[in-house]
This record gives structure tokens, C-alpha cells and sequence, in this order.
């Protein structure tokens, strides 16, 4: 093994483990892959400053085969992130059942106290469906037409919101006049995924 090939190793290396702790970030969507993936992306643009630097003092090959590696990496972000998005919705339609029980309990539950046929409430997910990696918090709203119970996912923020919503009337042209600003991606009858 030479010099040179341990220099691309590396560079191939950093990139690699950037773009499995971006996927894994898109896929389960939890703090911890969110530091991973911080930690790896100043790893990797470290790299990338690195290999421009050596190819602005260096002018070789070798500096040249570095840079055109992290542009490949580079290249790679947006396929990842949407491969990521892809497996995210993949593991919800893995849990379907389990998101479709715990929505027709929660349901059940608030139709009983309900005094009406409007209302909008949060409630807590049941402790027994805490593996689904969604926020503890469950929104249900209900009008005359439909009833709406949104799944935060636990890296939502005061900046946006992500999760899967149950929509009683499956109805995507109602909800893009609702909520026109937010998009919604269908992901099984009656569910969406959300992201504001």
C-alpha cells in the first residue's frame, strides 16, 4: 500500500461515513444520528477543504483525483437524502398496523369524551407504542367531514415539523387547501407524510 492510495482511502473513507450518517439521519430521523451526521459533515469538509488546498499548492494527480473523489461525494448528497426518505417510509409502512392501532384507539377514546363534532385536542401516546419514533404528543382534530391525527416525529422543532398523518377521508385536495403552505406526501390510504 502506498502513500498516495492511503490519501484516497481516507478521502473515501470520510465520504462514506458522511453519506451512511446522512441516510441513517434521513431514515430515523432521532438526535442521535442528527450528531453523527454534524460530527461526520466537519469531518468531510475538512476533507474537502483539504484536498482543494492540496490542489491549489500541489497542482498533481494525485490532488486532482482527491478533489474529483469529494465532488462524487458531493454529488451523492441529495440521492442519499432521498434514498433516506425512501427507507424512512418504507419502516412507517413496516409499522403500518401498529401507527393504524394506536390512531384508532387514541380515536376511539376522544369521540367518547368529545361533547361535539368539532374539537381539537393533543393527547399522549400510549407508553406500549413508544417504539414507533414518534413524539410523545399525538394532534387529533375533528370536523363534521373527517377526522386528523398527526404523528410528530421526534426530531421536530419550533422550526418545522415532520410525520405521518391519518386522514379519515383520504381526501389530498381538501388537505392541500387546509394546509397549502405544507407539503404531503401520500404514503398509504387514508396516511401522509407531512413536513412544514
Amino acid at each position: 500500500m502506498t502513500i498516495k492510495s492511503l490519501h484516497y482511502k481516507w478521502t473515501c473513507l470520510i465520504g462514506i461515513i458522511f453519506l451512511g450518517s446522512l441516510l441513517w439521519s434521513v431514515t430515523l430521523c432521532d438526535w442521535i444520528s442528527d450528531l453523527f451526521v454534524f460530527l461526520s459533515f466537519v469531518f468531510f469538509l475538512t476533507s474537502v477543504v483539504a484536498s482543494v488546498v492540496l490542489g491549489a499548492t500541489h497542482r498533481s494527480k494525485d490532488a486532482v483525483y482527491r478533489i474529483m473523489i469529494n465532488v462524487v461525494f458531493c454529488l451523492l448528497v441529495f440521492p442519499t437524502i432521498r434514498l433516506g426518505g425512501s427507507l424512512r417510509d418504507r419502516l412507517f409502512l413496516m409499522r403500518l398496523s401498529r401507527f393504524q392501532e394506536v390512531t384508532n384507539l387514541l380515536v376511539t377514546d376522544e369521540l367518547a369524551k368529545a361533547s361535539g363534532d368539532s374539537f381539537s385536542t393533543i393527547v399522549s401516546l400510549p407508553p406500549r407504542y413508544s417504539d414507533l419514533n414518534v413524539l410523545d404528543r399525538v394532534l387529533i382534530s375533528s370536523t363534521k367531514e373527517s377526522i386528523t391525527v398527526r404523528f410528530a416525529m421526534r426530531d421536530s422543532n419550533a422550526l418545522g415539523h415532520r410525520g405521518y398523518m391519518f386522514r379519515s377521508n383520504d381526501n389530498p385536495v381538501t388537505l392541500s387547501k387546509e394546509y397549502p403552505k405544507t407539503g404531503y406526501t401520500r404514503v398509504a390510504p387514508h396516511w401522509f407524510f407531512f413536513s412544514e
